[in-house]
């Protein structure tokens, strides 16, 4: 029996349905803490999505980095191509983190070489202070106490007329937000987790990143209530 179309994407829904730990609407999801991954509309083991890890420095308190490891990751396969997907269309961001020193370092690097020093068209997002791209972006605020932050930042939402919005928003504070007269780069081909890819002098330092979670393009007005510091 041949199965009309309809029937065949039931099928198929019923066969995958969305796994229970995904954050509703997210396209992506790392959870350090508690190993699980989905990134290309399916979950995903660590290696099938990140290079350049250590596996030691996983945990329950989440991915750990240090300026002494060799802790270095960086997306790959289905996880870069949701990255090189949702930057064209636009995409949200949330980090959360737990610092045992003072915030200081790159929590993403996206650019179109291999790293900091190689790439002409980059976006960075310095965890202890703000965003910036290669032309006129700079968007944030201070970060420098130690324990629990959640950072949600949107990238490239189009808001028409040739304009393009970014936004950060930190332990659900009201979303800041920059509009840019150009799209972002289309030739990601990098990114980087924790660190700049050339001689690490941005990388965080003594912090465990719990989680990252990728979401279509948000309005400003939503990225507070994603930043807010859940109760576990």
């Amino acid at each position: 029996m041949i199965l009309s179309g309809a029937a065949q994407m039931l099928n198929a829904q019923v066969a995958s349905p969305l796994p229970d730990w995904l954050p509703a609407g997210a396209t992506a999801f790392l959870d350090f803490m508690a190993g699980t991954y989905y990134a290309g509309g399916a979950p995903r083991s660590i290696g099938s999505i990140l290079t350049g890890y250590e596996a030691g420095v996983i945990s329950g308190s989440g991915m750990f980095f240090v300026f002494e490891n060799g802790n270095h990751p960086a997306a790959s396969g289905p996880l870069l191509s949701d990255f090189q997907s949702g930057l064209a269309a636009g995409m949200t961001i949330i980090l959360d983190f737990d610092f045992v020193s003072p915030p200081f370092g790159f929590a993403l690097f996206l650019g179109d070489d291999v790293s900091w020093d190689a790439s002409t068209d980059m976006i960075v997002v310095a965890v202890d202070d703000n965003m910036y791209d290669s032309v006129s972006l700079g968007l944030g605020a201070s970060l420098s106490t130690t324990g629990r932050h959640t950072l949600a930042v949107t990238l490239n939402r189009d808001v028409g007329g040739g304009d393009y919005e970014y936004a950060w928003s930190l332990d659900g504070a009201s979303a800041l937000t920059q509009t840019v007269g150009y799209a972002a780069f289309s030739s990601l081909a990098s990114v980087l987790i924790g660190h700049d890819g050339g001689d690490f002098g941005e990388n965080l330092d003594s912090v465990y990143l719990r989680s990252i979670t990728v979401y279509p393009a948000k309005d400003p007005s939503e990225l507070p209530a994603l930043s807010d510091l859940p109760t576990s």
